[in-house]
């Protein structure tokens, strides 16, 4: 075994501190890691929410749309999720210091909002792979008495037969709607905006989104 020389080993306050530090480490064990926000966001966040907090297919998780969230506050929802929406909850994943941590950092607004001109607007189109526009209504309602109700909590929409008021379908709408619905000439397309500078399209015959584009940053 190989033993330290005395140039080695820590002398005088040296080894006094380093002495202090094995006995803590022993006693209450190692010291906790400290919290990452940033970090946190970039591998559990960012993917539905923009790498720049500015929205994907999740909200913007900026101070001027948290603002605008209702019902339970932030680090709840970090935590446990939002019902009904593609929102999952962190509470295994994170500890309470670090959703705290994270909550609070997402409060702060951006050093730096990017620029938001056409080519990014270009690039914010999403389409839905899955639509297919029907020649003909898919449903037997009157087709020019459609409601539509916009349900704020849980930022989705129901498709109403104005006349027996019946679903004939529910989607999900961006975070925040702002206005109501604004439908095409015809009555087969629906167009909803939101807060956050989204605007999507509805095909109402086919029962199905068509995209969404983002108009404006937030």
């Amino acid at each position: 075994m190989i033993r330290p020389t005395s140039s080695t080993r820590p002398q005088g306050p040296a080894r006094l501190r380093a002495i202090r530090a094995a006995a803590v480490v022993l006693i209450f064990g190692a010291a906790p890691a400290l919290s990452d926000p940033a970090a946190d966001y970039a591998a559990h966040c960012a993917d539905c929410h923009g790498a720049e907090r500015l929205g994907a297919i999740g909200p913007a998780l900026i101070p001027e749309t948290l603002g605008r969230m209702r019902g339970p506050d932030l680090a709840a929802v970090i935590a446990q999720g939002r019902a009904a929406t593609q929102m999952p909850g962190f509470g295994d994943t994170l500890d309470g210091d670090g959703i705290a941590a994270l909550a609070a950092w997402l409060g702060e607004p951006l050093d730096q909002i990017p620029p938001w001109g056409e080519a990014e607007i270009a690039a914010s189109l999403q389409t839905n792979p899955d639509h297919v526009a029907a020649d003909a209504p898919q449903w037997e309602a009157d087709p020019m008495n459609i409601t539509l109700v916009v349900e704020t909590g849980d930022h989705h929409v129901s498709v109403l037969d104005g006349d027996s008021f019946a679903v004939l379908d529910r989607f999900p709408t961006p975070f925040a709607v702002h206005g109501g619905p604004k439908f095409s000439p015809d009555g087969r397309f629906v167009f909803i905006m939101s807060r956050d500078g989204w605007v999507q399209k509805y095909d109402i015959w086919s029962l199905q989104e068509v995209g969404r584009i983002r108009a404006i940053s937030p």
